[in-house]
């Protein structure tokens, strides 16, 4: 299995406003946006916490786009997708002598109730019996997340902010002598949304 992402999210799960409310940055009184010297140190300190909580959960938090590759036709019914929450999919595949995904294959059921998600055959079909090409020959593009920054569940939100804050007070190398804890409360937020498989 191999993942490629097509397209990222274009927002992030907390505003600029947000962090900075958050890290107390605010130099007025209840003003955040009065406070701009570190934006772009924040703004990429939010994109690597929205990291964090994503490969700790194995979910796509904002809507993105992802290719999922896969060298042979699966051995059962089903094609399981990565990245929960599923919204769409689509399957095509490149033949032995083909010099791009040209076939596209729809006998089949998205299923984006289930996390992680699943692509099934429809009943009484198979999988292709073709000759495929060598490797990646099988393209399953999918997209995956909530949608915007508002959809995205208050829980992880908030083990964002926290990552942040670790982040953000962290920022140099670890002295000898001295480790940087697990962000406990973080981990306890983001336990209930871990996407599990049930092969």
């Amino acid at each position: 299995m191999n993942l490629k992402i097509e397209t990222a999210p274009t927002e992030e799960p907390i505003s600029l406003e947000e962090a900075k409310r958050h890290l107390r940055l605010a130099v007025t009184a209840g003003d955040a946006s009065s406070y701009n010297e570190e934006d772009g140190l924040l703004e990429r300190l939010i994109a690597t916490a929205r990291g964090q909580a994503e490969t700790s959960t194995g979910r796509a938090l904002i809507t993105q786009t992802w290719n999922l590759y896969l060298d042979a036709w699966p051995a059962g019914d089903f094609i399981e997708v990565p990245l929960p929450p599923l919204v769409s999919a689509t399957v095509t595949y490149r033949l032995e002598d083909d010099s791009g995904y040209d076939n596209t294959f729809s006998d089949v059921v998205v299923d984006t109730v289930r996390e992680p998600g699943r692509i099934t055959l429809l009943d009484g079909y198979t999988w292709p019996t073709e000759d495929l090409y060598t490797t990646n020959a099988i393209k399953v593009t999918f997209i995956g997340g909530y949608g915007g920054a508002d959809d995205v569940p208050y829980e992880i939100k908030s083990a964002v902010l926290l990552m942040l804050s670790d982040l953000y007070e962290n920022r140099g190398d670890v002295v000898v002598g001295t480790t940087i804890g697990k962000n406990d409360a973080a981990d306890m937020l983001l336990l209930p949304y871990r996407a599990w498989s049930f092969r």
